[in-house]
């Protein structure tokens, strides 16, 4: 996970180990991750890095199918999620570093090239994704793979179905504080995420919706995420957002099927736009 380390809600150790259980006890960033994996070949893959690793997921779900000389950096700005990783993976073919995104270059560059780059779950999250991008190209090899997920409910024109939870959730949150839940960011332009893709020497070879089936359950588990619960609730005090969560725990039936859509874009770095994308 990746904000300005000053003021991102994913610092501490509580979020740390919150963030990290969820992962283990609930299937979604399993899913998230084999998806990431999958579009991004990583099974043919050398050196990768993992842009945002929070507490390793994707770094083990690349590990598993990494050929054995194959190498992982993980990076994220938390220093408590890192720690967490370097615990959790004691594969030796995986590293991990401290740096926000933009920073990138700072702590990668002796590992670099990279011949991949994947982040799940968080590049809509970054303040300036064409920094972050601008930072990367040094990085990589030419035809280099960018593999990253943003969930559809974040993307303009992008239709999703609106769950229960969410709109209890946005209610309770609502009587507190005299604004809706608003999620904590305005909805990203996928046409200005394609740009800065192209500005910084990347081609779309893919994008593609996908759709995770849960229940309201654990949708409800993610938000016991400080994090997450920050961002559904950015204006409140945090005994005032707990309270909005209990009630919209209440209101909501935890068995209820949902669909959650996320958008998967695979980019290649250093191609000539008129090449046509790789059909693999």
């Amino acid at each position: 996970m990746d904000e300005d380390r000053e003021h991102s809600p994913w610092t501490g150790w509580a979020n740390a180990e919150t963030y990290d259980s969820f992962v283990r006890e609930h299937p979604i960033y399993r899913w998230l991750n084999r998806q990431l994996v999958e579009i991004g070949r990583v099974a043919e893959a050398g050196n990768v890095l993992d842009l945002a690793c929070g507490t390793g997921a994707t770094t083990r779900a690349c590990l598993a199918v990494l050929p054995p000389r194959g190498e992982i950096l993980g990076v994220d700005a938390s220093t408590a999620m890192v720690e967490v990783a370097r615990a959790r993976v004691g594969d030796p073919r995986a590293r991990f570093a401290v740096a926000p995104a933009s920073g990138v270059s700072q702590v990668a560059a002796s590992a670099a090239p990279f011949d991949r780059v994947l982040s799940n779950a968080a590049f809509w999250q970054f303040p300036d994704p064409a920094s972050v991008l601008a930072g990367l190209s040094p990085l990589l090899t030419p035809g280099a793979l960018f593999a990253f997920n943003v969930p559809a409910s974040r993307l303009a024109g992008e239709a999703t179905p609106v769950h229960p939870f969410q709109v209890a959730l946005a209610r309770a949150v609502s009587d507190r504080s005299g604004a809706g839940a608003g999620g904590g960011s305005e909805a990203v332009d996928p046409g200005v995420l394609e740009a800065a893709l192209r500005e910084a020497g990347f081609r779309l070879v893919s994008r593609e919706r996908r759709v995770y089936r849960s229940t309201q359950h654990e949708l409800m588990e993610l938000m016991e995420i400080p994090a997450m619960l920050h961002r559904a609730a950015p204006g409140l005090a945090p005994a005032r957002r707990r309270d909005a969560l209990v009630e919209a725990r209440r209101a909501t039936d935890p068995e209820q099927a949902v669909e959650v859509p996320w958008l998967y874009w695979l980019a290649s770095f250093g191609e000539s736009p008129g090449q046509p994308a790789d059909p693999r």
